[in-house]
This record gives C-alpha cells, structure tokens and sequence, in this order.
C-alpha cells in the first residue's frame, strides 16, 4: 500500500509555489525567491538533441537581450541532471535550472506531446527549415515526448504562459511580453474609475 501512495505522490504535480520554492538558480536563490526581485523570463526546453532546442541556444544572446529589455531575467528549464548542461551551455552564458523528474515542467502544465504536437506537418516542414539552416540535431538528451513553453513568473504567480502547441513553437519574448503588458491595462480599463 505504502508503495502504491508513494509512486501516487510522484505522479501528482507540485503546485508551482511548492516547485518554484524547491528548484534554485543558485546556491543562494530558489525560483521562487528571484522572482520575488525582479521578473523572470522561463523557457521551459525540449531535450537538447532537439533541433528546435539547437535553435533556441543558437540565438541564446538574443532572447537575453530580449528579456533584459523588459526588465526580466531570463531562465532556462532543461531536463537534464544538475551540470550535465554544460556540453550544451557555458557555465556563465545563462541562468539555468536541471529538472530532470520534470516537477517544474509538471507544475507549470507543460505534458507530453502526441503525434501531432511532435510529429505533425508544421513540425516537420520548420524542423526541415531550422535543421537546413544550420542547427541540426543531436543525440536525444531528455525526455523526447516533453512539450516546451514560456512564462513569465513574478512575485510567485504565473503572469504570462505560452506552452507550445507544437515542439516547432519558439519563445516569442516580446509577445509573452506584449500580451502581459495588454491583459495588465485590459484589466486596469476595466476598473472603475474613481
């Protein structure tokens, strides 16, 4: 019975307080605790050998740049164990975190693609594009059927999402942005003025 309830909790998801409180950039800050300091720019990422992932490290510098712009710090989410990113990313080019229990992917609603989602036709014809103009792929390092996504996170709450429709969908920084900064003053206008 004890090992039916244990492999049970495994299965149910942290809510995000619970995993954003337990995952740490650093040895001094927990998500959770950075976002408390500023807004945080996660992108959630497909496994490694991913070409669409290649791209994302590809124009890493940009999507910095981006976030930075808006005043945010950008984060990325991967699945592989605590340094084994390294191979893929410079120790000082981004702040990253190692979920390999996938717990963050999990509390912030991100699942497993189907056929569709991994394999259908917009797949495919941008994973030709992108693997043709350089990014390629790689041996599959993570989970292959994890869907990615981007949010942006703030004072412990979610104010922005963009999970992926497809594992072809990239961060749009500056749309993740836009649509924050336009339900922000669709709500305000809703207010009643004094």
């Amino acid at each position: 019975m004890s090992r039916q309830r244990k492999h049970h909790s495994r299965e149910t998801p942290c809510s995000v307080e619970e995993a954003t409180a337990k995952y740490r950039i650093s040895a001094d800050e927990t998500l959770l605790e950075a976002s408390r300091k500023q807004t945080l720019t996660l992108v959630f990422l497909r496994h490694f050998g991913c070409t669409f992932t290649r791209k994302i490290l590809r124009h890493l510098e940009e999507l910095k740049a981006q976030s930075a712009a808006h005043g945010a710090r950008l984060v990325l989410i991967h699945m592989l164990r605590h340094g084994d990113e390294h191979q893929y990313l410079r120790p000082d080019s981004v702040a990253r975190i190692a979920d390999p229990h996938c717990e963050l992917y999990r509390a912030f609603g991100l699942g497993k693609g189907g056929f569709r989602e991994l394999l259908g036709a917009t797949v495919w014809i941008r994973g030709f594009l992108t693997f043709f103009s350089g990014c390629g792929v790689g041996r599959l390092a993570g989970d292959g059927l994890q869907m990615p996504g981007t949010f942006l996170f703030r004072n412990g709450k979610i104010i922005a999402a963009r999970p992926a429709k497809t594992a072809a969908d990239l961060p749009d920084i500056d749309g993740i942005f836009k649509e924050s900064s336009l339900s922000c003053s669709s709500t305000q206008s809703a207010s009643p003025s004094p």
